[in-house]
């Protein structure tokens, strides 16, 4: 079956949550909004440049070096905001995810994409490192994709949220807190709906029976005559 199917959306810039339980489909959507996946049917459009930073960090991200070099003003204010040495390209093998993180998520930046999409990218750094990331990315004024388990992050960034479970997918505006709590008055109002629809369809069902029960006394009636 398919993973993610009849998802119809337009990402304004800001940061939007991709929220849902794992696998419903919030990695490969993102994936699928920068281009490295290709839709089986229907179409992506994607306005300019798009940068996807995967949660592992096992390689140094191609542009490093260049930035870890660079006088440009952006490339000075990037280095200092999130603390990146000259040295690590070299020595990326010894640097901690933490760093490497930063790093990632520093050249992403520079590269000024128009699209940004960030899978889980404070998962197993310390807080540190996650301020100096949420420092950095308020500056972005981009179209902002993020996958996170990080209610802080997810409060702190975004202006909407994207709830995604069994394969559907539905826009809800506000940080997280605001998003959650009215898909939860959504689902509230779904559940009553459903009840009201189970208890009128069940009184028909009497209803019908006792028309039924009703007709065939009359038969009877009818017969004995």
């Amino acid at each position: 079956g398919w993973l993610i199917s009849g998802v119809c959306a337009d990402f304004p810039v800001g940061f939007i949550g991709l929220i849902g339980p794992n696998g419903a489909g919030k990695s490969t959507l993102l994936k699928l909004a920068v281009g490295q996946l290709q839709p089986q049917a229907g179409s992506v459009r994607i306005p300019g440049k798009s940068v996807y930073c995967p949660q592992r960090t096992d390689d140094p991200p191609e542009g490093l070096s260049y930035l870890l070099l660079s006088l440009d003003t952006e490339a000075l204010h990037l280095r200092r905001q999130l603390g990146l040495a000259p040295d690590w390209q070299e020595r990326w093998n010894s640097l901690s995810h933490g760093e490497r993180k930063r790093a990632q998520i520093a050249v992403a930046l520079f590269s000024k994409p128009q699209v940004l999409a960030l899978d889980e990218p404070t998962t197993h750094i310390d807080r540190d490192a996650r301020l100096m990331l949420i420092a950095a990315l308020n500056r972005y004024r981009g179209v902002g994709l993020l996958v996170s388990h990080d209610r802080e992050l997810l409060e702190t960034l975004c202006t909407q949220c994207l709830f995604m479970e069994s394969g559907e997918a539905l826009m809800r505006p506000g940080n997280y807190t605001r998003a959650a709590r009215q898909a939860d008055q959504d689902s509230q109002s779904m559940r009553k709906h459903r009840q009201t629809a189970r208890r009128a369809a069940q009184k028909l069902k009497r209803e019908a029976s006792s028309r039924r029960s009703a007709a065939a006394r009359a038969d009877g009636r009818r017969t004995k005559r």
